[in-house]
């Protein structure tokens, strides 16, 4: 990933503090930022949890601006991303997660028609136990929340989903979608926990969770064509989870998120 960044992103190196611009900026996750996003930028983010790593980022998008973040984390940490969307702007955020980690996204739609999408995937193995949250605060009117985070549980692993979709009272007209869906392989647990907290009435909001196993059909029917077992789930799990790494919100990684969610696929 280091590599990826360093060549075909061209990434800087974001600040601990400040505002930043047009671009692609880079951050591990070992230090906590405060950042604002200038006014009508188009502006990535691609942040790298390594292990041990516990910080937060805060990060303001200004009117008018364009940021789109990717956050990977392959190595045991405990992150936090918090979010405040202004008017207008729009911020979408994809978030990998190959690793027993704690990962927290707090997106706050602050400005009129401000949107926020963000597109996850949790893979855990072995004894893994992690924890996703993804929290949505809608504070004004006319504004849009697009939330799909899929989950992967094998082995003698434990994961969870948590996600909340709160209305303030003057935020009429909102747009909200909230969906979670994981499967479960062998042993493996999710929980799943979404929850809407409304309290204006002029709304369109949804939200929906699903736990189940392996498509048994489906396996038997590439098992009939040749296919190994193993061959036959691992390439079903990675039809379920390739769309988020396809329509990542930056450009150019897919290749490198396949490879790193493979890696993840050949413990299942």
């Amino acid at each position: 990933m280091r590599e990826l960044l360093n060549t075909s992103l061209g990434a800087s190196v974001l600040p601990s503090s400040g505002v930043i611009g047009s671009g692609v900026w880079s951050v591990e996750a070992l230090r906590d930022c405060d950042i604002t996003v200038e006014g009508g930028s188009v502006a990535s983010l691609v942040i790298l949890d390594v292990e041990g790593s516990s910080a937060e980022i805060n990060i303001d998008v200004a009117r008018g601006a364009v940021f789109n973040i990717l956050h990977v984390v392959k190595h045991r940490s405990a992150s936090s991303v918090v979010i405040a969307v202004d008017t207008m702007s729009v911020c979408r955020m994809t978030q990998v997660v190959t690793s027993a980690s704690d990962t927290r996204v707090v997106a706050s739609l602050v400005g009129r028609q401000a949107r926020f999408e963000l597109g996850g995937v949790f893979v855990l193995t072995d004894d893994d136990q992690g924890s996703v949250t993804a929290d949505v605060n809608h504070m004004t009117s006319d504004c849009v929340s697009r939330i799909k985070v899929k989950g992967v549980a094998s082995g003698e692993s434990h994961g969870r989903f948590s996600g909340l979709v709160y209305v303030a009272p003057d935020a009429q007209h909102t747009d909200s979608e909230q969906t979670n869906r994981n499967v479960t392989i062998g042993r493996g647990r999710i929980e799943t926990l979404p929850q809407l907290e409304i309290y204006a009435d002029d709304i369109k909001c949804s939200h929906g969770a699903t736990v189940g196993q392996m498509d048994s059909d489906a396996i038997l029917y590439m098992r009939q064509r040749g296919l190994s077992l193993a061959d036959a789930k691992r390439l079903q799990i990675e039809g379920f989870v390739d769309d988020v790494v396809l329509h990542s919100s930056v450009e150019g990684v897919a290749d490198t998120l396949t490879a790193l969610l493979s890696e993840k696929l050949n413990k299942l």
